[in-house]
Parts: structure tokens; sequence; C-alpha cells
């Protein structure tokens, strides 16, 4: 389905992303995992198209996707750090985002709790609250790909449990996520295939069961796997 052929960043002398390949199957859930620094966001940018490779390709449906417009047709991108428009209500937006969309999910806004804050501007809302509203606006459409980049900060556990149902829920009914999440134990409770990233190299791929095959059945956890991956 999605398609991205050694795709290289570089920084200045700073190679961010090294000739990194991998395929996203249609319907799943893919997790971009590593640590602090690893290329996990710029790599999301690029697939987004808010940066540009200096080398490599990303094709949909052996389609290359050349263009911006053409990857705003398909994707929908939520960065880490995106500003919502601080100075509007969150009932103001809700409905921006309805007119622009013409998709309404009254599900969402029951489960992101949005109702108990709509009279309130943005920039007045709590960490988590915003986070809530950023996941609105990345989930609000029918769109086939979705990009969530560390989609959980800010969130109690019982509000990541809600969270992650309606994300499985989302991709049952046939959307494909990409996240980047450097909680391994959250990428764990979501995730059907990784990917494994390290100073801007793919590291290992493949699902739970596969990571597990190459790096041993008594790695129990994918923060163990992932040790193991990098020694």
């Amino acid at each position: 389905m999605l398609k991205i052929s050694n795709i290289t960043k570089r920084h200045f002398r700073t190679i961010a992303l090294n000739k990194v390949s991998f395929e996203v199957s249609e319907a799943s859930i893919t997790g971009i995992i590593g640590p602090n620094g690893a290329g996990k966001s710029t790599l999301l940018d690029i697939i987004a198209g808010f940066q540009n490779p200096d080398e490599g390709e990303i094709s949909f449906n052996d389609v290359p996707l050349m263009l911006f417009k053409e990857k705003r047709n398909i994707l929908s991108y939520m960065p880490e750090h995106l500003e919502i428009y601080p100075d509007y209500y969150v009932a103001d937006f809700i409905r921006f985002i309805h007119q622009v969309t013409r998709y309404v999910d009254t599900d969402l806004i029951e489960m992101l709790n949005l109702a108990k804050v709509k009279n309130k501007k943005i920039r007045y809302l709590s960490k988590g609250y915003q986070q809530r509203l950023k996941l609105f606006f990345a989930l609000s459409n029918t769109k086939k790909i979705i990009i969530l980049d560390e989609p959980f900060d800010g969130f109690d556990p019982i509000q990541l449990i809600e969270i992650l149902d309606f994300i499985r829920f989302k991709n049952r009914k046939g959307q494909t996520f990409i996240l980047s999440i450097h909680q391994l134990h959250d990428a764990e409770k979501i995730c059907d295939h990784y990917v494994l990233l390290d100073e801007g190299r793919v590291v290992t791929m493949g699902s739970m069961q596969t990571l597990k095959q190459t790096f041993g059945e008594d790695s129990p956890s994918l923060e163990q796997i992932f040790i193991r991956a990098i020694q």
C-alpha cells in the first residue's frame, strides 16, 4: 500500500535518516519506535509532505507521491508539536473542522470529552485537553492513512485505554495508522507491526512474533527486544 524506499535526509553535516525503507500494509497499525533523536518525527514529516527527502521515494499503491497536494488527499497527520489556533474556542474549532472535512464524528467528541471544554479558548486548555483536540483534528476524517506523532502524551491510563479502543475501531473500518511512540509499552498495546529506528537507520522491523523469533523467545517485551536490537 504505502512504500517508503531509501529515504535519506541530511541536516547540514548530520544524517537524520539513512536509507530508510519499509512498507505499510493496508488496514495495519504500524509503530515507528526508537529513542529520542532516532529520526522518527523527521520520517513522519517526510511521509506527510512537510519535509522533502534528499534521496528516496514514497509511493502509494505503486504510484509515487511527489506532491503535498497528492498526499493531502490520502493522509491525515498530527505532528508532535502541532499548534492549534490558540484564540479559537473549542466549539468554534470543532465546527471549523466539520465545515472543512464535511465529516461529523459525534462519538469522537464524546469519547474525548470535548463538550466539557467547548466554551474555553484553546490557549487555556490543559495539556491533556490540547492533546485531545489534536487527536480530534487528526481523526475527524475518513482518509486512508492516519499518521500520529507521539499521540498519547498527556493521557492518564483510563483515557489511554479509550483512545486505543477508538483507534482500533477506526482501524477495523479500514483506516491505516502509522504511529510514532517513544513509550514502548504503549506501542505494544496497539501496534501490529513495528519499525525500529536508531540513529536514523532501520534496525529491524516486523510483527511482535517475528521480532521474538529474531531476538529470542525469552524477550517478552518490546523494550527488551529493542535493547537487544541496538546492542
